[in-house]
Order: structure tokens, then sequence, then C-alpha cells
């Protein structure tokens, strides 16, 4: 195992056909990505300044901005934030200010991860990454709960913007690969699905691995929370990645 500036080489399997290929993993550790760990977790200067919020890895060629839905640059319009906040009781996180917690005892690897916020209803908001020098294959990424998005799963909330529990509903995230012509118009591939809730339930604890070799090779790939309940998706549409693996 080789350390590449905050990236991991290791060998990852093809989902294709079992064999062992070299990948880059994206772990998010590092002086670079502590630092674009927002405080506050809502309204903090990094995602809310409207200067935007970016970040950029070399070694696996991922980046990731504000997708700017809304024309003010900030996080509520869709995006990717690294992250170091955990908690393993949901109650204790079950509102916006603690949108970045985690709902985990800790990353997948090291002590950061990132938290992707956005779906397409109201507007374009779904969360993105995407390779700078040409299309890539992405092998797998860990997926994670936050514990905002779980609360509200779970429990729900009442008030003036009342927000039902999940009780027999799936939710999944969408991701969609993209590639470019020559123009750099988006050209639409394919998707694959990773169910968070399936009757209403949690379909998994902790970290789980997400094959995503059966995007292809992609130039970006967007990330979509949808829902099989009752007119648009009422949750707050966030959950986590970490160690992204990319092939070599």
């Amino acid at each position: 195992m080789i350390l590449l500036f905050g990236a991991t080489l290791l060998a990852c399997t093809d989902g294709n056909n079992g064999n062992d290929t070299k990948c880059v993993t994206l772990d998010f550790e590092g002086s670079y990505w502590d630092a674009l760990v927002d405080s506050p977790q809502y309204m903090g200067e990094l995602l809310y300044s409207g200067n935007g919020y970016s970040w950029y890895d070399e070694a696996t060629d991922l980046g990731s901005e504000l997708t700017n839905t809304y024309g003010d640059n900030m996080f509520w319009g869709g995006g990717v934030a690294v992250s170091s906040y955990y908690t393993t009781d949901h109650t204790t996180a079950n509102t916006a200010s603690s949108q970045l917690t985690v709902f985990t005892e800790g990353a997948h690897s090291g002590k950061n991860c990132v938290v992707c916020h956005g779906y397409n209803a109201y507007g374009d908001c779904r969360s993105q990454i995407f390779f700078k020098n040409g299309p890539r294959q992405i092998e797998s990424a860990w997926v994670a709960h936050t514990a905002y998005s779980y609360a509200m799963a779970k429990d729900g909330l009442t008030g003036t913007y009342p927000i039902p529990a999940l009780t027999t509903e799936d939710v999944w995230v969408r991701a969609t690969g993209y590639t470019l012509d020559g123009d750099s118009n988006e050209i639409e591939g394919a998707s694959l699905d990773f169910y968070l809730y399936r009757g209403g339930k949690s379909t998994f604890d902790g970290w789980q691995k997400w094959n995503l070799m059966g995007l292809g090779k992609v130039s970006k790939v967007k990330f979509d929370v949808q829902w099989n309940g009752n007119g648009e998706f009422p949750h707050p549409a966030y959950f986590a990645l970490d160690d992204i693996s990319v092939v070599e």
C-alpha cells in the first residue's frame, strides 16, 4: 500500500470479471482536507460565503464544486462537503445545524469523509464529482447515513413544516454518469442505485460499499436522492461518502 498525498494506491476488484486491478483511493486525509471542514456546519463561512466551495485531488483527478443551482454559490443548492463530524446518537444531531454529522462512529478510514447534499427537485441540486482531465472509471465508494437525514427518516418532524417518518417507503441514491462531447456538453450514460431504506427501514449500519463499475468511464457523476413515496422527496437529501476508489 502506497500513500499518495491523501490518497492510497491499492488493489481493487473489477466488478465485471472478478480480476484485481490497481486503484487509487481518495480518503480525504491530510491538512488540505482538514481545512475544508466548515464550522459551524450550517451557515459556516466556507459553504455559505457566496464565494463558492470546491476541492480537487491530484492523485485520483477527482474534484467537486458547489452545484450553484440558485446562482448564490452556497451549499443549500447542492454540493459535496468535507466532514469530520460523527455521532452514534441521531437524536443529538437531528437539525440542519448538524447537517455535516455522519451517523457512524467515525470515517470509513482516517478522520475525514464527505457529505453529499442535494437532489433533482426545485431545480437540479444534485451533488456531483468530476474528473478534471478526461473520463476515468470509479471502482467503488463507501456510503453512510447522515444523522440529520436518519433522524427525519426514523422520527420525522412535527410543527409548521412537518416531515413524515418513513413507514413503508424506499429511499435510494441514484448515481448517473456523464461524458462530455467536443463542445463540453454533457452526455448522460448509465445509472446505478444504492438503497438507503427499504420498507421504511435502513438497509445497513455504519459504512456500506457501493460498487460503481457499472457506470463505465465517466467525466462526471451526479447523485440524486429519490424515493417511492407520494410527491417530492420531503426529507433532507444528505448522505456520506468515503474512500472513493478510481481505477488507474
